[in-house]
């Protein structure tokens, strides 16, 4: 069968540690572009995660499966609220920095020892990581525009309403 410690990748089996040969563990992340890792993590991440402090979400046919990514640069994993409260399959013992980041989206089964629930199969190419990492090191406290978002509207479309006629919105 399979020995401990591999998953499936690419049609075949593969151990833990073949699967991140590209990032070494004296790892630095190198030069990337923040704006196409903006385009990068709309293409494979927004669709469950949220950039908001309040985990919100934003664009239609997105869902808050994920925890938010605010804020996740250097934050512990496992600490941030998801949907599926019940889900016990989280990623625990993990401290979001470059090296890891890279490799859970190159392959997040094997980095998360299969113990995750979304249905993502990763990112092999290299740079599309860089920039996505770029990326998320901006959703931050710093970022004025994401840290302080104007409040939620209430979702309940009568009470919308109400307030457009009343001239509060």
């Amino acid at each position: 069968m399979f020995e401990a410690g591999s998953s499936f990748m690419g049609g075949g089996a593969v151990k833990s540690t073949e699967a991140f040969d590209d990032v070494p563990d004296d790892f630095e992340l190198p030069p990337g572009s923040v704006k196409k890792g903006e385009k990068y993590f709309k293409k494979y991440c927004s669709q469950c995660h949220s950039i908001y402090p309040d985990n919100r979400i934003t664009g239609a046919g997105q869902t808050q499966l994920g925890p938010t990514l605010f804020n996740i640069y250097g934050r512990a994993s496992g600490l941030e609220e998801i949907q599926q409260k019940n889900c016990e399959d989280r990623v625990n013992g993990v401290l979001w920095l470059d090296a890891p980041l890279m490799n859970y989206m190159k392959n997040p089964r094997v980095l998360a020892q299969g113990r995750i629930q979304m249905n993502f199969r990763g990112i092999p190419d290299f740079q599309t990581r860089v920039d996505i990492v770029h990326y998320l090191k901006t959703l931050d406290w710093n970022n004025e525009e994401l840290s302080h978002p104007p409040e939620k509207p209430n979702s309940l479309p009568p009470v919308r309403w109400l307030a457009k006629m009343r001239g509060e919105e």
